[in-house]
């Protein structure tokens, strides 16, 4: 016999979250138990961003303007709070250029495919998470993406890091981007712990603060100018140098 039966997938977390919160709580209680990381940009970035299909636009004869910038964006805004589907957001880009020959649309969403897939992994990531990994801490990713969780996952499955997570939270899937409190306190809500047991690690200023916001200590990695957290990372590695602040409820201002 089954401890539960579930109808669809849905019901699944919600067993997770009771079982969770049913086990006694370790010694040390709000102490460190995950870090949250950022996705693109603090895991992986994109050094040849755009390159194959600024290609298939030049075999086109087409060009960038400024206008496509701002319709771009639009429609990434709706893509990443999944207004629209993964298709609908990629022929809408292509469609963007003036493109209306299905031959072409198809040749353009999957030069689309090929520049996402395009991404480079900073040095020490998958060393660093999987060391993370086995001192104990609970692992989680919160992204703003028109991607779905299943590609990301191939990514970093090529970069050696794709069976380390325990909560992945996408913007496209829950319809908020950070710096949104709802996004941070799904990914809390999945893990099971309270906003001072975790850290998040980003670049961005607004997400640094809107993680700060709801009482999550912060790293700061491959940052933005006037970033402003509790602590600042050289490498990515050097998340393996920070017992104290990991460990230390009331870690000190940087």
């Amino acid at each position: 016999m089954p401890d539960a039966v579930i109808g669809n997938m849905n019901e699944l977390l919600e067993i997770l979250v009771t079982d969770r919160k049913a086990t006694p709580v370790p010694a040390g209680a709000g102490k460190v138990r995950a870090l949250i990381f950022d996705a693109g940009d603090v895991l992986y970035h994109r050094p040849e961003r755009g390159v194959k299909f600024s290609a298939f636009l030049k075999t086109l004869g087409r060009e960038i303007n400024p206008n496509h910038a701002r319709e771009k964006q639009a429609i990434v805004h709706k893509a990443y709070r999944g207004q629209i589907s993964h298709e609908e957001y990629r022929e809408s880009i292509v469609r963007i250029y003036g493109i209306t020959e299905p031959e072409q649309i198809a040749r353009g969403k999957q030069a689309l495919i090929d520049d996402d897939r395009n991404v480079a992994f900073f040095e020490g990531v998958a060393e660093t998470l999987h060391a993370l990994k086995r001192q104990g801490f609970l692992l989680a990713i919160i992204t703003d993406t028109a991607n779905s969780i299943s590609a990301k996952l191939e990514w970093f499955e090529r970069g050696g890091f794709g069976n380390v997570w325990d909560s992945i939270i996408s913007s496209m899937d829950i319809g908020v981007r950070k710096p949104n409190p709802r996004i941070y306190r799904m990914a809390l809500r999945q893990l099971g712990i309270t906003a001072d047991q975790a850290v998040f690690v980003g670049h961005k200023p607004s997400e640094l603060d809107g993680a700060k916001a709801l009482g999550i200590k912060t790293i700061a990695f491959n940052y933005e100018e006037g970033v402003i957290a509790d602590h600042y990372l050289s490498r990515f590695s050097d998340l393996l140098t920070l017992p104290q602040f990991i460990n230390d409820v009331s870690c000190r201002e940087v």
